[in-house]
């Protein structure tokens, strides 16, 4: 027990946040343009159909400029065989030395996430622990997140006060950067400290980041009074706002497999004391899947772009040499 405890007192974290840089406009073209019609395709679409196939057409060109959106859209559909190629982890493993280039920790946490995988990347019995820990001090949300969880699951009664303030310290910093689940996990902690302001707050960000449990613990809050009942949040009644966290929650609930963030939800319902603003009960992410596909990128573009990452412009693979 004493080095159990020597070795948590020594454990200490300073939050870190990614730095995501700007992408370029008409790179980001592709990403946009393929992003559409792959959401369009999630429901019915099958493993390796033409959609997939080609859009991800779109997103290697795009990832292989830079664009870190793309780049991570493209590795989750290879790791789910949406797009089927011969060798998916080769793929993967080339992709995330790219993203090393604009987003080191989350490429760190991606090499944690695949070392059981068989995606090129083998550590020692219990050493992956090190890239996780490794990608959270450099800024990964999902591995401060991860982080969090494990040292929220230790069985160990003795140091129970000093995790759960790591673990704060660990839940808030990747809430921060928009970590949907670690803002739930962040809300339900303070809910049980009666703290019941920053757990709105908190949820609030959950929400913005899509956490659709977080909008369902809102619209319960603001019309709550029992202090009894589960997800009371002090009791401040406004019923148009638990209104809206409802309509939010319910679409979140229902397109859940589109992994959709609400961005603009200050727009929409912002904190009180602010007023609530007239809302035509969309969000910005429904508006802009429930419209036209943006315009197809040119022929000329995509050559331009693929010429420049030295990739064949009708498949996104490397030129043969």
């Amino acid at each position: 027990m004493q080095k159990t405890n020597s070795i948590l007192d020594n454990l200490t974290f300073e939050c870190k946040h990614e730095v995501r840089p700007s992408i370029d406009k008409e790179v980001h073209s592709l990403y946009d343009y393929a992003l559409y019609h792959d959401l369009h395709n999630m429901w019915r679409g099958k493993k390796g159909d033409e959609v997939w196939q080609n859009m991800a057409v779109y997103y290697r060109i795009a990832a292989y400029n830079g664009d870190y959106q793309a780049n991570l859209r493209l590795q989750w559909l290879l790791e789910t065989k949406r797009v089927v190629v011969k060798k998916p982890q080769t793929e993967v493993y080339h992709l995330n030395k790219e993203l090393e280039k604009t987003l080191p920790a989350t490429a760190m946490y991606k090499l944690y996430y695949h070392l059981d995988s068989n995606y090129g990347v083998k550590t020692t019995s219990g050493g992956k622990f090190a890239y996780l820990r490794k990608a959270a001090d450099m800024g990964s949300r999902e591995a401060q997140f991860a982080v969090g969880e494990i040292l929220e699951r230790i069985d160990d009664k003795a140091t129970f006060a000093f995790r759960t303030a790591l673990v704060e310290q660990f839940l808030s910093c990747a809430s921060q950067q928009g970590m949907g689940e670690a803002s739930k996990s962040l809300g339900i902690g303070f809910e049980l400290d009666k703290r019941y302001q920053e757990a709105i707050q908190v949820y609030h960000q959950g929400v913005k980041a899509g956490n659709k449990l977080s909008a369902l613990t809102l619209a319960d809050g603001f019309r709550i009074t029992n202090s009894k009942q589960l997800d009371y949040l002090g009791g401040y009644v406004d019923l148009e706002r638990s209104t809206r966290y409802q309509m939010i929650y319910d679409y979140l609930s229902t397109y859940y497999f589109l992994k959709i963030t609400v961005p603009d939800l200050d727009e929409i319902v912002p904190l009180p004391p602010a007023k609530l603003p007239p809302w035509d009960g969309k969000i910005a992410f429904q508006r802009w899947f429930e419209g036209p596909s943006p315009q197809k990128p040119s022929d000329e573009l995509m050559q331009k772009l693929a010429e420049k990452a030295g990739l064949d412009w009708q498949t996104g693979l490397p030129m043969k040499k």
